[in-house]
């Protein structure tokens, strides 16, 4: 008799589609590291055993060996500066780590704040908000938009003449960055030719990118 003994990955991503999640996926497809995908669903992240990976029950969480890691844009630099070798995140000690470090903030603290209200506000019963109602509506629709442009302005700038952020090299950076430029994509707020769509456009060119999201084309409904 054939016994088939299935591996087991010491690395674990806790993972819904169309969310945040999709970014470390997309990093770790660019790494070609083994890991196993968990998908959960919104009723299985209320549960108490997943209440204890993340306090808030969202996505994503990554578990590595003894190490339990959420926030996605935290997962990838730990991803980055685990694996060196993969070249995805710039030496410690360089200038271009100082970029790096610019732009991996950037896009979860100032570009996704318009592009997470804009979200709530046309899609209100969506269940994984935090803030109560009131912080998603206090902002209009053409206000948030001129506030996304506003705060597209230093990519725009850099992209005009580079195809990535940091060196003009695909790093950890480009895929946080992009998975938020991805949400806006999908929302209708980047209709305007120039260089940040063609920028997001681009990396949903890379097979790592189309590998990290099943739905990664599919349009949200607003």
């Amino acid at each position: 008799m054939r016994v088939v003994i299935l591996k087991k990955f010491s690395m674990k991503l806790y993972y819904i589609s169309t969310t945040r999640a999709v970014r470390p996926r997309w990093l770790l497809e660019e790494m070609g590291i083994p890991y196993e995908l968990i998908s959960v669903t919104m009723p299985m992240t209320q549960q108490p055993e997943y209440r204890q990976l993340h306090p808030h029950g969202k996505v994503p969480v990554l578990v590595d060996d003894d190490i339990t890691i959420f926030e996605s844009a935290a997962i990838c630099a730990y991803l980055a500066d685990k694996y060196p070798e993969k070249g995805l995140a710039p030496f410690p000690g360089t200038p271009a780590r100082g970029y790096y470090y610019q732009w991996l903030f950037y896009a979860p603290l100032t570009l996704e704040t318009p592009v997470e209200k804009f979200l709530f506000h046309v899609l209100p019963d969506l269940p994984e908000k935090l803030l109560p109602n009131k912080q998603y509506t206090q902002v209009s629709t053409p206000e948030l938009k001129q506030w996304f442009t506003k705060v597209c302005e230093p990519l725009n700038e850099v992209l005009r003449d580079h195809n990535y952020l940091v060196d003009n090299r695909f790093s950890a950076a480009d895929v946080v960055t992009g998975g938020v430029l991805l949400w806006a994509l999908k929302l209708g707020m980047l209709k305007e030719d120039n260089p940040v769509k063609a920028y997001i456009t681009q990396l949903m060119e890379r097979p790592a990118f189309l590998a990290a999201d099943e739905d990664v084309y599919a349009k949200i409904d607003v």
